[in-house]
């Protein structure tokens, strides 16, 4: 293959527009976030319908929700419970799956949950892994924002 087949090829992959995956969906990259820095909120839309306000956790490895935001899902019941290791121990929640979990235009599909009533209000679950590792993500503390890409 000659060099300047291979420059064409190159160039004509970088400029072709990016492919949109199944799971993801957003141009918007950057999030607000509120809080102090000792703890990030964030605002999330479930299922496309139920919009609250959420602890940004990466070191959860699955999304959590207060059993009152839960119920207005109006979620089917868990066929599945999961141990999960906490700050306080080992405690059993069931798991549910969402449609989606949108954050700042930022969309996931099928993302695993769990519904436990550890979420103190005013907030309405936490995000986690789950929800993250759809992702390349950051959080800059400094100018309060989550960068999803």
């Amino acid at each position: 293959m000659s060099g300047r087949f291979r420059l064409a090829l190159l160039s004509l992959l970088l400029l072709a527009p990016a492919a949109s995956a199944d799971w993801a969906t957003g141009a918007q990259t950057e999030v607000p976030l509120e809080g102090n820095g000792s703890g990030w909120l964030v605002h999330a839309t479930l299922n496309g319908r139920i919009d609250g306000l959420f602890l940004l956790d990466t070191g959860a490895s699955i999304c959590v929700l207060a059993p009152g935001t839960a119920r207005q899902l109006d979620l089917p019941a868990a066929a599945a419970q999961v141990e999960l290791r906490t700050a306080n121990g080992t405690v059993r929640a069931p798991v549910v799956q969402l449609r989606s979990v949108d954050v700042g235009g930022n969309r996931a599909r099928d993302v695993e949950a769990v519904i436990h009533p550890a979420v103190p209000p005013p907030l309405d679950g936490i995000i986690g892994l789950s929800f993250l590792d759809h992702f390349s993500y950051g959080v800059d503390p400094r100018r309060r924002v989550l960068r999803l890409r």
